[in-house]
């Protein structure tokens, strides 16, 4: 991919500086435009699985401080708007395509009421709306809707005045509409605009199916009369929920629902029976439900009875998932990566839980207690975003820093520490601040995709620079301790003032990476950074004018037969050699979930299955218009890396790799887009 126009030059000169001499770098960072700072969406559609964040909203900064688990932010309180700033940010890292915030009910019918059983009354979600619009994030999640029904038994009992312990008599329908629908399920709704809602796809990404409505137990421990009625409660709320959106929701259910009241299984709107992880050997389970799976994977839990000394699980093993396991095929790591694995192999969509729990040692938030504050978000990603096309990091959460003077001096965002932090004056997220020549922060293992990636700052300049002769200021980004070229930065018009600039390109393998960024001078403020793949989106177009397509991303074979190119027919073709795209490249081919395209000359067979890339992934491009860059409407071949098998178009318009010389069904027509 050509970097034309993202640099302007400048002289080369010496200068001297508190960090020493250095030859000042031939071009300096430019100011980008919105489109190369907006996060895309992870895709939700195809054979790659999807994970919902179960996200509670029931913290408070003394639980939190006083965990196990302490999270890296400060104060951990929900009633905060910073909080819900801290989780959109957190949630945007680790790119996960839909959130589940559970509903434990409403006290009153009243819509100003915001208590509830377990304080997760859902109209609070309005923060998390609020939120996602402060953050330009609107259009990055899916919102799912989690019955967390064991407090429903709570509602009931101070409904009708009973006892505590009082089981919801599920025959009893008054409460299908009292506590059911009108004060668990309609508030979540009506809260959550529908644009959010998390629904069954139609057959085209960005199709809007039903509504998805989760329920947990449904077990004798807390309810009584299932059988026989369970099946009718859900028959009462689809009918509900038509007349009040006009639309029909459809259920996944907790798995004690289909033991007790196996009439469950016969309902149409019945879509997904969801198991539980379960301690000390489970922490993630998946089960087959018609055509899809659903599954659930925890990093991790801790009994509260575990620290009960008047229980018979204190300190018992039995009551607690390590974080520490098998990562599956003799692998060494953690227990979510386990599960993760487990889903990538077995399940269509799998609930992670839970992203805020700190109570169970269950969370997935930033942590120092973890190896690095964000080796979960990191993780969640891996497995979720396999194109790995854009990527917010925030300063404030790096995972280490060096700061050079004692405390926090903006006295914000971290728990602990000596690392500057200010909150924005904007109302909404974090700056790191104070910043002296030679600090620097950094982040661990966050993995890419092969390709060509920039590297663009939000910063502001802190020594009062008028903004009509700017000072310049230098950052320089390292990966893996190999580091670009220093960026010369202009001066901003004050400290409040943010712009984002490039600072480098680098050609990225694919894996887990440490960012490095290093304030050579100092006196900036730096707000996020940003990388972004550069490689081109390809469309190949056959002789026959009809388009390579991976249909529903990656789903076995690649055929020829879509007229038209969409996004099933553009694939990332990742440079693997840097810079522009050009005869004699070495490239790997990504779907559009991020599933490569692989090769098996001994075969014949191409497929797009593979999830991370190899020597089977590669393919070299030739370029029959020219021996220079590929450009748009040129003609190339594809060469396997076994320097013998051509891409070929073959019988039925199946795309193989028989091929062993350039003819016109080796021959296809470039298309080029921007990621």
């Amino acid at each position: 991919m050509a970097l034309l126009g993202l640099l302007t030059t400048s002289a080369c000169r010496a200068r001297n500086t508190s960090v020493g001499s250095f030859d000042e770098p031939s071009t300096v960072g430019r100011v980008v435009d919105a489109s190369e700072i907006t996060l895309q969406t992870v895709t939700t559609f195809g054979p790659v699985p999807v994970f919902s964040a179960l996200t509670g909203y029931a913290s408070d900064e003394a639980s939190a401080a006083s965990s196990s688990d302490v999270p890296l932010y400060a104060p951990y309180d929900s009633t905060d708007p910073a909080w819900w700033d801290n989780l959109v940010a957190e949630q945007s890292q680790a790119r996960v395509g839909r959130v589940s915030f559970p509903t434990r009910g409403v006290n009153s019918l009243d819509s100003s009421d915001t208590t509830g059983p377990g304080d997760m009354n859902p109209r609070r979600l309005s923060a998390w709306l609020d939120a996602l619009t402060r953050a330009g994030s609107t259009g990055l999640f899916e919102a799912g809707c989690f019955v967390d029904t064991p407090f429903l038994q709570q509602l009931s009992s101070s409904f009708h005045g009973n006892a505590p312990d009082t089981p919801l008599d599920v025959s009893l329908q008054s409460d299908w509409n009292d506590i059911f629908w009108l004060r668990a399920i309609k508030p979540w709704f009506d809260t959550i605009p529908s644009s959010y809602w998390w629904t069954l796809d139609d057959d085209t990404p960005g199709g809007r199916g039903s509504a998805v409505v989760q329920f947990g137990t449904l077990d004798n421990t807390l309810f009584k009369n299932q059988a026989g009625n369970a099946s009718q409660l859900l028959t009462f709320i689809a009918t509900q929920f038509q007349t009040a959106y006009g639309a029909a929701p459809v259920f996944v259910l907790d798995a004690s629902w289909f033991s007790v009241d196996p009439s469950v299984m016969q309902l149409t709107t019945v879509v997904g029976n969801s198991p539980d992880f379960s301690a000390p050997s489970t922490p993630s389970a998946f089960t087959p439900f018609l055509d899809r799976s659903f599954g659930t994977a925890v990093p991790g839990f801790t009994d509260p009875s575990y620290d009960d000394s008047a229980s018979a699980n204190y300190h018992s093993a039995s009551v607690v998932i390590p974080r520490k396991a098998s990562a599956g095929g003799g692998l060494s790591g953690t227990t979510l990566e386990r599960g993760l694995l487990d889903a990538t192999d077995t399940t269509s969509i799998t609930l992670l839980q839970s992203f805020t729990d700190y109570d169970d040692s269950s969370g997935l938030y930033r942590s120092t207690a973890w190896d690095f504050p964000s080796q979960y978000l990191n993780l969640i990603r891996r497995y979720s975003d396999l194109r790995t096309v854009t990527l917010r990091l925030e300063a404030e959460a790096c995972d280490q820093y060096r700061d050079t003077t004692p405390g926090n001096s903006g006295a914000a965002f971290r728990r602990t520490g000596d690392l500057d932090v200010r909150a924005l004056s904007s109302g909404s997220g974090w700056a790191v601040t104070d910043t002296a020549p030679g600090e620097w922060l950094e982040f661990e293992a966050v993995d890419f995709s092969a390709g060509n990636y920039e590297v663009i700052a939000n910063y502001a300049t802190t020594d009062g620079a008028d903004a009509g002769a700017p000072v310049s200021k230098r950052m320089q980004v390292a990966i893996d301790g190999v580091s670009l070229l220093p960026a010369v930065v202009p001066g901003t018009a004050n400290a409040d003032t943010f712009s984002a600039v490039f600072l480098g390109q680098a050609t990225i393998a694919q894996g887990p990476h440490t960012i490095t960024l290093t304030f050579l001078d100092g006196q900036i403020d730096l707000d996020w950074l940003f990388l972004k793949k550069l490689d081109s989106l390809v469309s190949l177009q056959t002789s026959t004018g009809m388009f390579v397509t991976a249909l529903r991303g990656g789903n076995g074979s690649l055929t020829g037969t879509v007229a038209k190119a969409s996004i099933y027919e553009n694939f990332s073709f990742d440079d693997l050699n840097g810079g522009s795209l050009t005869d004699g490249d070495t490239v790997n081919l990504q779907s559009y979930d991020g599933y490569y395209v692989t090769a098996d000359p001994s075969s014949g067979m191409l497929s797009c299955t593979a999830r991370s890339p190899g020597t089977d992934t590669s393919f070299t491009v030739r370029n029959l218009s020219s021996a220079g860059n590929v450009v748009q409407g040129q003609r190339i071949a594809l060469l396997a890396a076994d320097g013998a098998h051509y891409v070929t178009v073959g019988a039925n318009q199946v795309i193989d790799v028989s091929g062993t010389s350039i003819t016109a069904a080796q021959t296809f027509i470039v298309g080029l887009s921007p990621q």
